[in-house]
């Protein structure tokens, strides 16, 4: 959520992470929330899934990201 990932596109790819949520019907498994600062700017943008970092991701990776974390996940 910090100005710096924003800049570099993070914006869409949040827009991206919102839609994979709702398409997916997953709002009541997924907890989606923004920090201001990761501490690596200049490896922006920059998420944290289930305690994995990632960096320079946009939104041709983020879904690869997502579907990774969640595929066989049961909500556990």
């Amino acid at each position: 959520m910090g100005s710096s990932c924003f800049s570099r596109g993070n914006n869409l790819t949040l827009m991206t992470i919102q839609e994979y949520i709702a398409k997916n019907g997953l709002e009541d498994r997924i907890t989606l929330k923004g920090s201001l600062c990761e501490g690596k700017c200049k490896q922006g943008p920059n998420i944290v899934v289930n305690d994995t970092f990632y960096d320079q991701v946009d939104r041709s990776t983020v879904i690869d990201i997502l579907e990774y974390h969640l595929k066989g996940d049961s909500g556990d």
